[in-house]
């Protein structure tokens, strides 16, 4: 097992924060080892890091030459789990921060697949994003019908997946179809429905998975 590391995120800029997610010294992959997140409490400033993740995910190119693929993997697992205690899945599950502050961080993830995703699909993080982040609908932690926040952040996880499935990108498309299949959202057919009808083009597996996605069967 690893260290256990300290860190004091409270007065990073917004390039440390980005250090402290992507700039790892990984070891070779075939050594079994946990993930560096695991092991990393970290004290910071809920407003500020919302704010540095949504200019990361709406400026996200730099990204590519910066750091290896296998940094951008293990740093984004990092943002879309649950371990880290500054990740998004935190910081969107956080009542202490505004909802108008979370559903801004949520809407510019479209960015971040447009931009980055799109053209760097990565090993398993991206295909597993909106699995990571929407399961709550799925297992029943979050439900439409208790209102409140699990209703407008569903309706705003939604509205962002709409767009990311209109992203001409098969890894995009995918990615949403996942998502949308756990979002668990009522008017989830429909959008699928509308996507196969306007892409003629998918292939038999392509469509099947579409259809297991508006049926809510993807895994």
């Amino acid at each position: 097992m690893e260290r256990t590391t300290h860190v004091d995120l409270t007065h990073a800029s917004f390039d440390e924060f980005v250090s402290f997610l992507f700039d790892r010294s990984l070891p070779l992959e075939a050594e079994k080892r946990e993930p560096w997140h695991w092991h990393a409490p970290v004290e910071f400033d809920r407003r500020t890091i919302c704010a540095y993740y949504v200019q990361l995910f709406q400026q996200p190119e730099f990204l590519l030459t910066r750091f290896t693929k296998r940094q951008l993997e293990e740093g984004f697992w990092a943002v879309q789990g649950p371990n880290l205690d500054c990740s998004v899945y935190r910081l969107i599950g956080d009542p202490d921060l505004p909802l108008s502050v979370r559903e801004a961080c949520i809407r510019s993830m479209f960015d971040l697949f447009q931009r980055l995703f799109s053209r760097e699909p990565l090993e398993t993080s991206v295909q597993m994003w909106w699995d990571s982040l929407c399961y709550d609908w799925h297992c029943g932690n979050r439900k439409r019908e208790s209102g409140g926040e699990d209703l407008q952040l569903q309706d705003v996880y939604f509205q962002t997946l709409a767009r990311v499935l209109a992203i001409d990108s098969e890894t995009c498309q995918g990615a949403a179809l996942h998502g949308l299949s756990h979002l668990r959202h009522p008017q989830t057919k429909e959008l699928i429905d509308r996507f196969i009808e306007g892409h003629p083009s998918l292939t038999e597996v392509q469509k099947a998975y579409a259809v297991a996605a508006a049926e809510f069967r993807v895994l």
